[in-house]
């Protein structure tokens, strides 16, 4: 199958609905991580790959964030834009910030941002995450961190009534880093298949204002 095809058949696994507009943006997206990804180091992935493990990987959240109510959102450790560049093309009513140490990936995501023409609802913040003083309703990370050295500073920039939400691994893992935060902690952990994706992924989703840490 080709990328293209790859990435459709993705979408229709997963239940979104898209248009035509959003697989242009995506396939211009995919090209521009390409091009880039030789001198910046975007990410470790590249043609089918970069479909499955990083484009669908991101948008494997899109139906659950639908039971979700936000209007900000912040996707830390921003990287290349994952997962925060897919999720605001499907949510044209939220405010994304992409939160980035990285200079050269900060070059990458203004340019990006400008190509794909949604400059007026994504802010680039070049930023460590101890450094941020906003609060966002969804604080999203992947591929981040354990658990265990980010939440307190992570729940921190959550919106009160807001949610955390962690793409992780496989459920051993996640049991392990959250017995380290301590029993008053609690979090849904939800099984997400990836199309084309045989590796085990979960989401872990934090609610930090309804309990105390």
């Amino acid at each position: 199958m080709k990328n293209s095809e790859i990435l459709e058949e993705g979408l229709n696994r997963l239940g979104i609905k898209y248009e035509s507009y959003h697989l242009d943006k995506l396939n211009l997206y995919m090209s521009e991580i390409e091009l880039w990804n030789g001198k910046y180091k975007l990410v470790g992935a590249s043609g089918q790959d970069l479909v499955i493990r990083h484009i669908l990987d991101s948008l494997s959240a899109v139906p659950t964030l639908g039971g979700i109510k936000f209007s900000t959102a912040s996707d830390i450790g921003s990287g290349a834009g994952l997962p925060g560049i897919p999720l605001a093309l499907f949510f044209p009513g939220v405010r994304f910030s992409l939160i980035e140490r990285s200079g050269r990936r900060i070059g990458f995501l203004r340019n990006i941002v400008s190509l794909l023409n949604l400059g007026e609802r994504i802010d680039i913040i070049e930023s460590g995450v101890e450094d941020i003083d906003g609060n966002y309703d969804l604080v999203l990370f992947r591929a981040f961190r354990n658990l265990n050295d980010y939440y307190k500073i992570l729940s921190r920039i959550t919106a009160p009534g807001g949610t955390l939400f962690a793409y992780k691994g496989r459920i051993e893992n996640i049991r392990q880093e959250l017995s380290s935060l301590g029993d008053n902690i609690r979090a849904d952990i939800k099984k997400i298949n990836v199309p084309f994706l045989e590796e085990e992924r979960n989401f872990c989703i934090f609610k930090p204002g309804s309990y105390d840490i």
